[in-house]
């Protein structure tokens, strides 16, 4: 049994899970982010744990700052990494992020991202402990994500 309580309903290779969502203030408005819950995280630690690494902790903070992020992408239709030090709050540790688009679901972009040399590698850092993950539709009909990972 996974923490939480929940159990993992495997069959043939799938599994359900279940999302949640939070709504954060931010400023002048509301962004809406996909947080982490032992469920959702299922996908970027079952990742990990293939890899003999332990769980990452869901983090509101990281999960946050995903979110604005990934809602800044998709305003922007492009990807990048501009203002990450500043989103993160890193000024001593260790932080990485993942960025992608066009996937529909987490589990689509965990995959896109283990395909990835230097995405794979942020995924299965050892030296990280949490993460956030969020996700924003653009007006052009893609979906953009972000993973922040740090201590």
């Amino acid at each position: 049994m996974r923490a939480g309580g929940d159990r993992q309903a495997v069959r043939a290779g799938t599994y359900t899970k279940k999302y949640a969502r939070a709504v954060f203030s931010a400023g002048a408005g509301t962004v809406c982010a996909v947080l982490a819950t032992t469920a959702l995280a299922l996908d970027l630690n079952s990742f990990r744990a293939q890899h003999g690494l332990r769980p990452l902790a869901a983090s509101g903070a990281l999960a946050s700052a995903a979110s604005g992020h990934a809602h800044s992408l998709a305003a922007r239709q492009r990807l990048d990494h501009i203002g990450f030090r500043q989103r993160v709050q890193v000024t001593s540790g260790t932080a990485a992020e993942n960025v992608a688009f066009g996937c529909a679901t987490e589990d689509c972009v965990i995959r896109m991202w283990a395909r990835s040399s230097r995405h794979r590698a942020n995924m299965l850092r050892r030296d990280v402990t949490v993460y956030g993950l969020a996700s924003a539709d653009g007006g052009n009909g893609r979906r953009y994500w972000v993973l922040e990972l740090g201590n």
